[in-house]
């Protein structure tokens, strides 16, 4: 009965299991100039209590007089959203995270996934995608621990360019120097944009990292301690 007993609460305390790290669902409703953004996007659902931001290098909003063109506003803008991989809390489609470009000056230019991955490991990226035809080709995806040096992770090519959004998921496991992590970013940088008039864009939404749970230290001593009962009760 006393192993039984120690092997339920081992099993509460200590498998392992995938969670939902952060994840950004971006506002409801979009200002009435959709450029004038706060930054950074606060995540609206995270698992640990550090900072969880997306943030971009991009050309922000910088009071520009409102004579300017929308596009001379600001590269990042807010457009209409998708239900495509939407999370709790957020509930509807809302609006998406655009990057578009003025005679090319977004390409090379990065969107910043910041998160706590305390706990976590054998990460994914996953997020609703739209491309249209003269926005960017290719995404290179890279990982910082310390948000100055990054390492190249993975890249792929934006082959669907049909404006329509679709799910995209980005296997972040082999980065397993983030594993426990206090401060991990996460950077999207984006080339290949052809529009000189800055009508290419790249629209991003339900942003979400998932992650497996790692036991605590806590836990993974019960383990060993269901373990030798085991052990013990078998002899």
């Amino acid at each position: 009965m006393r192993f039984v007993a120690v092997a339920a609460l081992l099993v509460a305390a200590g498998a392992a299991q995938a969670d939902v790290v952060a994840y950004w669902g971006f506002p409801a409703t979009a200002p009435a100039n959709n450029w004038q953004l706060t930054y950074p996007f606060v995540a609206d659902a995270k698992a640990n209590a550090g900072a969880a931001t997306i943030d971009t290098d991009a050309r922000k909003w910088d009071g520009t007089p409102s004579g300017a063109t929308a596009l001379q506003q600001g590269a990042m803008q807010l457009f209409a959203g998708s239900t495509i991989n939407l999370t709790a809390p957020v509930a509807a489609a809302g609006q998406a995270l655009a990057m578009r470009s003025l005679n090319g000056d977004s390409n090379g230019k990065s969107i910043f996934v910041t998160f706590d991955n305390s706990n976590y490991q054998d990460l994914s990226l996953t997020l609703a995608e739209r491309v249209t035809t003269t926005g960017p080709t290719d995404v290179a995806v890279s990982i910082s621990t310390d948000g100055v040096n990054y390492t190249s992770v993975t890249s792929y090519v934006l082959t669907d360019r049909s404006s329509t959004f679709y799910l995209r998921t980005i296997d972040l496991s082999s980065a397993d120097f983030t594993d426990g992590g206090s401060s991990v970013t996460i950077k999207l940088t984006y080339t290949g944009f052809s529009a000189t008039s800055g009508t290419g864009a790249i629209r991003l939404d339900n942003v979400r990292l998932d992650g497996t749970l790692v036991p605590t230290p806590g836990a993974a001593a019960l383990m060993g301690l269901g373990g030798l009962l085991a052990a013990r009760r078998r002899r």
